[in-house]
């Protein structure tokens, strides 16, 4: 199973996620699961890129099945911490929609920082 866990301080901002775990919903390479959350994350980090014009801490899984992002809030405007909500939100809005579909092979949590 893929979980995403969403780190977030108490007053509901979010700063950074991860992914991990296998799908297993489909043959290696034809896994529709695995895909699709592979696009949402990686989507993810090129909007924090593009749309903020900063570089988040990442670590990677040498063989995939992990990808953690963490943005530093101190690195943030206030017009960009506005920003990286809204792109984390709408991330979560899509990891929503596949748990909706595919619940068997994905969940989402929420940590507190």
């Amino acid at each position: 199973m893929i979980t995403v866990e969403i780190q977030s301080t108490e007053d509901r901002k979010s700063y950074g996620f991860e992914f991990s775990g296998h799908a297993y919903s489909g043959e290696h390479g034809r896994d529709l699961v695995c895909a699709g959350a592979s696009a949402i994350a990686f989507g993810t980090v090129n909007a924090i890129n593009s749309l903020l014009q900063i570089t988040p801490g990442i670590e990677q899984g040498e063989d995939g099945g992990y990808l953690k992002v963490v943005v530093d809030p101190s690195d943030l405007t206030p017009e960009n911490d506005a920003k990286l909500q809204t792109i984390l939100q709408t991330m979560v809005t899509q990891v929503y929609t596949m748990v909706a579909s595919y619940g068997d092979f994905i969940e989402l949590k929420y940590k507190m920082i």
